[in-house]
């Protein structure tokens, strides 16, 4: 059951909020380049209606995975303190749920800033602070490993990400007209 919980929240986080990250980067050039701003606009609203649902539901998925933990770590009598994913779990959530405010939804800068906030995930925004001081980190981390096969290789995991994001809401747009 944790695998499942664990592949759920995984799938959310990565492939669906950095995915809007991706996207809303995008968002402002296209409305810029495409004349018929309609259908762009509905779009996104879609994109960031699926977003704000998305955080609820993984903070469900979250909390259940937390709870099961807690219940396995108690049977098995092992002691956990670490509180640090609490801040992880409150800082994905509520910067999902900022969409709900309409200038945050429609201004570039706050889009902007939001967007690079999905970008920088907890794990690199560790490894930004401790970048000045190396001695506590490994010569195997790295902050981007994706970037050491080259320039073209993160396009292509942008590119698939971006993509796949785009895939999802248009599937969300489809069952949502179907209702």
């Amino acid at each position: 059951m944790s695998e499942i919980l664990d592949f759920l929240t995984d799938f959310i986080r990565i492939d669906i909020f950095v995915g809007f990250g991706w996207y809303s980067m995008l968002y402002f050039l296209f409305r810029w380049v495409v004349k018929d701003k309609t259908v762009i606009s509905d779009f996104d609203k879609s994109a960031v209606q699926l977003v704000v649902y998305s955080g609820f539901i993984w903070l469900t998925l979250w909390l259940t995975k937390t709870g099961f933990f807690y219940l396995e770590s108690e049977i098995n009598r092992v002691k956990y303190s670490g509180h640090v994913g609490w801040i992880e779990a409150m800082f994905w959530f509520l910067l999902t749920q900022l969409y709900r405010i309409n200038p945050v939804r429609r201004f570039l800068v706050f889009r902007i800033l939001i967007s690079l906030l999905f970008l920088l995930t907890v794990e690199r925004f560790v490894i930004l602070l401790t970048f000045f001081h190396r001695d506590y980190l490994t010569d195997s981390w790295g902050l981007f490993s994706d970037f050491e096969d080259g320039f073209f290789a993160l396009l292509l995991v942008v590119l698939i990400k971006i993509g796949f994001f785009l895939l999802t809401v248009s599937l969300y747009r489809f069952v949502m007209r179907k209702r």
